[in-house]
């Protein structure tokens, strides 16, 4: 289930809330009740590798030629593979 954060109107608390498309929740928010609530773009984290060990610093990019004009870009994270 995606977590949402949103941002109250009232009083720029922000709150995160779990959505499930199968059931409703009440969206209020926790600081002043209010229930206008915008959702906002989460910010993104992901974990490095255990300290010391091999391997690249950072994310790294990949771009390549898709398609006639267009190109494709896949990143690589540190400590994470495809099975």
């Amino acid at each position: 289930m995606p977590i949402y954060e949103f941002r109250c109107t009232n009083c720029s608390n922000v709150e995160e809330f779990i959505v499930s498309g199968s059931r409703e929740i009440e969206m209020k928010c926790s600081a002043c009740g209010g229930e206008d609530l915008e959702r906002i773009i989460s910010k993104t984290n992901y974990a490095m590798g255990a300290s010391g060990s091999s391997g690249s610093a950072g994310p790294s990019a990949t771009t390549r030629t898709c398609g006639p004009g267009q190109s494709c870009t896949s990143i690589e994270l540190p400590g994470h593979s495809r099975k």
